[in-house]
């Protein structure tokens, strides 16, 4: 009996080294190996992706316009374009205009610009120039609405002028000239949007508040514009503003910053 129960026993102490050394050699398998790569990946946390940047509709002006979004930072010059329709005259007359914006605040900025144009006249003699001008100053904000996209509203000072010089060498004490000039309050709303990189677009409409004269009415304003961006400084602009009997069309050169 002492003899069974001392072979039960070797037998089970073979048996146990047998299933240890199967063991120790299934730890240095690749499969073991894989194993244990599998636990340790699994009892660590995964990476997590970079976190996108939150879009804020907030964020600062000129760091969207360097991104995506319309620019308000810029100053502008070029040719520029006035026809006049009233009391059954249509004329024109060329010249140019310089335009520029601030922008001071995330949301808000300063603008302004000057056109001048003029128009002469000659018959043997005689000759007459009359000269337009209109100055602005104003002050912006702007709503963003989306990355590309933002709401607009502008509120205005506009000095408008002009001068008639006429001089008659056959006469020439009828030679005459003279000026006057007159103020007058603009409310503007629109949408500029940045569609493309390289292209920036704005449509506005509003009302023009003049002082009491015996030329020029109250008036509904309209404005379309384009901005074509061969570099991300340098861009071409074409615009065309409409009142109700004079419309300023201008084409120039516009640097962003």
């Amino acid at each position: 009996m002492k003899m069974e129960i001392k072979a039960a026993c070797a037998g089970a102490v073979v048996f146990a080294a047998m299933a240890w050394v199967q063991d120790a050699h299934a730890q240095r398998s690749p499969w073991w190996e894989r194993q244990k790569a599998a636990q340790a990946a699994e009892s660590t946390p995964a990476a997590q992706p970079a976190a996108r940047q939150a879009y804020s509709p907030y964020a600062p002006a000129v760091r969207r316009e360097k991104i995506e979004g319309p620019g308000y930072t810029y100053i502008e010059a070029g040719a520029a374009r006035v026809d006049v329709d009233m009391y059954d005259v249509s004329e024109s007359g060329n010249g140019g205009y310089l335009r520029g914006s601030l922008a001071i605040t995330d949301d808000i900025y300063l603008f302004g610009g000057y056109d001048r144009v003029a128009k002469s006249w000659d018959a043997d003699a005689e000759h007459a120039k009359v000269t337009i001008d209109q100055a602005e100053i104003g002050l912006g904000a702007r709503v963003s609405l989306s990355r590309r996209v933002d709401f607009t509203s502008e509120l205005s000072l506009l000095r408008l002028g002009g001068k008639l010089d006429y001089k008659d060498r056959d006469y020439p004490e009828d030679d005459f000239s003279g000026s006057d000039y007159l103020y007058a309050g603009k409310l503007m709303l629109g949408i500029r949007a940045r569609p493309l990189s390289n292209l920036e677009l704005w449509a506005k409409a509003g009302y023009l508040r003049v002082d009491d004269n015996l030329l020029v009415d109250d008036s509904v304003v309209g404005n379309v514009g384009i901005q074509y961006r061969f570099t991300p400084t340098w861009g071409v602009v074409g615009e065309a503003e409409f009142y109700e009997d004079v419309r300023f069309y201008r084409l120039g050169v516009r640097a962003s910053f």
